[in-house]
């Protein structure tokens, strides 16, 4: 049980993915504020085809201003959808696939610090592939890659440009090939 609770809560931003808490906390005998990104969770995916190989995805990120390397992924932004089946949405909007063999692998907050963003990261194996339905113009841009256990680990280890959720999930997918 913390010694810290929310008193007030004030809503300074809304928009399509996330919003923007002003919180009012009291606790340790005296009251402060914090700035809070609320956000409705994300799953991302390790998606393996019959060979083995990861999908990749090169899409275009604004915040960074490049095409930065990252496994399939989106936000939980249908209400009561859970996140199983948020994964399977996107995998085959975003690449085509599906698969009969999911399993969570990591599950982690993205910087508590400042939003309470969840991640679920789930390995869908032994994927099938058919046309995607991009969403979006980064996503009707993006290119698709296949990489192989050992071309991923050199791909973590020159730090290139993945983002955390793939750097986590790629990760957790290598353990479990041991």
């Amino acid at each position: 049980m913390s010694s810290f609770a929310i008193v007030a809560r004030s809503t300074i931003l809304q928009s399509f993915v996330f919003n923007v808490e002003t919180r009012t906390i009291a606790g340790l005998n005296e009251t402060f504020t914090r700035d809070v990104v609320t956000h409705p969770g994300a799953v991302a995916i390790v998606a393996v085809n019959a060979k083995g190989e990861v999908a990749l995805l090169s899409q275009y990120r604004a915040a960074l201003d490049i095409d930065n390397l990252e496994i399939p992924a989106g936000t939980c932004d249908i209400g009561g959808e859970d996140t199983l089946t948020t994964a399977q949405r996107e995998l085959s909007e975003e690449i085509g696939g599906s698969s009969t063999q999911w399993s969570l692998i990591a599950r982690f907050y993205n910087s508590p610090g400042w939003t309470d963003q969840e991640t679920f990261v789930y390995l869908a194996e032994r994927c099938i592939f058919r046309e995607a339905s991009p969403d979006g113009p980064e996503e009707s841009a993006m290119s698709l890659q296949w990489k192989s256990a050992s071309e991923i680990r050199e791909l973590l280890q020159a730090g290139g440009t993945l983002d955390g959720t793939a750097t986590i999930g790629l990760y957790a997918w290598l353990a479990l090939q041991h």
